[in-house]
């Protein structure tokens, strides 16, 4: 019954194992669903960082050599094994060199990980590899000497223990203002295992009546809705509401009684945890507040109201070639990465980048009115007054009126507007200025970082298409099996020659076009 928003869980990442015939390690959401009930063997997580679960996922699926490929098992027939199996990263069930038995036991293996329980693997490990030493396998040894090192090294970090043997939370708050943070401390065997972190608003804006104990029990009744995540132990200093009914709910999710502790030392992990929630405030709320020079923008500039959410354009080529606009969004001024677009040119040929930015400028806000979306509060150009009246021009086509648009040049950093024929110049430290060019770099930065990949590719593609006898199909299947160009450039002639709708006599071509 609190009114208090937490981030849906829903939208967090895990960590899965797949419940198939020689299971994958996979970023999965949505785990608890009854559409993916059976999908997977343990899931671990939500984790609030999309990256810190494709670094796990990457780590492990490279050291314990699990599949990637989706391949539906068993299969018909053997086949030949992926780039993957010759580079060492994968054990290429897919041939029959591994057994199903040896493969689950790996799997085991990286589940004791994703649990917290390396110490214990390791000690495992230590007495398999002592075991093959005196069969004198020596190889067999020397592969879990290796693995125990590379177990060893995620291990050091994790150097924070407290006297209770127990799998414990420890959280931490702090908040101001109607918003506040959250920290979770992991603790398994006594060992600091993880650190999660969360972001809560009062939706009710009675930030003064709200207090930690209202915050931590509504956030108790949103993030334990997963067994996974509820420890024997939960440790915080905050006297939690209707502490009666949380105890049952988490026990009927579970299916044990879980201990809910206070601890009002500010000592210890709890410090560790409150500081911590103090710190990620400061960073990921103070940031927000709307910069100076979003204000200034709207005093300079006569506009109606602050611009908060700003588009931004420009336009990349190389002697006409591989021409491309991008367009940046920035909200209170943030990146918005997600809702960053790009355009390959559909109707301009050659060099003309003001007809380039009237083709971007004119498809996105089609787009936007025709399926009714939200406008930005300002528009920017790239360029000079030529650049300005493009964008203008798309606009008035699409009967677009009372947009507000203006340019920035890069070359003395003049700002060009719509009806004014002089451009206007800022004072070098003015905060609209300054703003300006940071939004303005960031979309010469996005537009030339992809037009870079681009053109990348399309010049491999277009070397790839030189060869003789090798078409779209061919090329394809090249990359599904080497992955990047370079493998296929340092490909031997065998391994190409075992590509399945390779002939011999392409296979030859693509290796002689490589080792002139």
């Amino acid at each position: 019954h609190y009114n208090i928003l937490l981030k849906d869980q829903k939208s967090f990442p895990f960590v899965a194992i797949t419940n198939e015939r020689f299971p994958r390690i996979i970023k999965a959401r949505n785990v608890i669903n009854k559409e993916n009930a059976n999908k997977f063997r343990n899931y671990y997580g939500p984790y609030v960082e999309s990256e810190k679960v494709n670094n796990i996922i990457k780590f492990m699926t490279d050291n314990f050599k699990f599949r990637r490929c989706k391949l539906d098992f068993p299969l018909k027939r053997p086949i030949r094994p992926c780039l993957y199996y010759h580079i060492n990263k994968c054990t290429a069930p897919c041939a029959n060199l591994i057994n199903e038995e040896d493969y689950d036991k790996t799997v085991e293996e990286a589940a004791m990980i994703l649990d917290g329980g390396i110490d214990k693997l390791v000690s495992n490990l230590k007495k398999e590899m002592e075991s093959y030493a005196k069969k004198l396998e020596f190889e067999k040894a020397k592969d879990i000497r290796d693995k125990i090192d590379t177990l060893k090294s995620i291990n050091v970090e994790q150097n924070i223990y407290i006297q209770e043997n127990d799998d414990m939370d420890i959280l931490g708050i702090y908040g101001e203002k109607g918003n506040y943070i959250i920290v979770i401390l992991s603790v398994k065997d006594g060992r600091l295992a993880d650190r999660k972190d969360f972001s809560l608003k009062d939706s009710s804006n009675l930030s003064s009546a709200s207090n930690y104990s209202d915050i931590v029990s509504a956030f108790f009744s949103q993030y334990y809705i997963y067994a996974n995540l509820i420890p024997n132990t939960i440790l915080t200093e905050v006297k939690i509401n209707d502490i009666t009914v949380i105890k049952d709910y988490l026990k009927k999710i579970s299916g044990k009684t879980v201990k809910i502790k206070f601890d009002e030392t500010k000592k210890g992990l709890i410090n560790i945890a409150n500081n911590n929630a103090k710190h990620l405030f400061e960073e990921k709320i103070l940031v927000k507040e709307i910069p100076l020079g979003i204000n200034r923008l709207k005093e300079i500039f006569k506009l109606s109201k602050a611009p908060n959410i700003i588009e931004s354009f420009d336009i990349a080529h190389i002697q006409g070639s591989y021409t491309m606009a991008g367009m940046v969004r920035f909200v209170n001024g943030i990146s918005d990465n997600k809702n960053y677009r790009l355009f390959n040119m559909k109707t301009v040929e050659g060099i003309d980048d003001f007809a380039s930015i009237k083709e971007a400028v004119y498809r996105r806000y089609k787009r936007l009115k025709e399926e009714k979306l939200k406008f930005p509060d300002l528009i920017l150009i790239d360029g000079g007054r030529g650049q300005l009246n493009s964008a203008i021009e798309a606009l008035k086509e699409l009967e677009i009126k009372g947009q507000p648009i203006m340019a920035l040049a890069k070359k003395f950093e003049e700002i060009y507007l719509p009806n004014r024929e002089e451009p206007v110049l800022l004072e070098d430290n003015e905060p609209a200025r300054l703003f300006l060019q940071k939004v303005r770099d960031e979309t010469h930065r996005f537009v030339n970082t992809s037009h870079g990949k681009k053109r990348s590719r399309e010049m491999i593609k277009s070397e790839l298409e030189s060869i003789s006898g090798l078409g779209k199909s061919g090329i394809e299947k090249l990359y599904s099996h080497f992955i990047n160009i370079e493998n296929i450039r340092n490909a031997s002639l065998e391994s190409i020659r075992n590509i399945p709708g390779i002939s011999y006599k392409v296979a030859n071509n693509i290796y002689e076009h490589f080792h002139k």
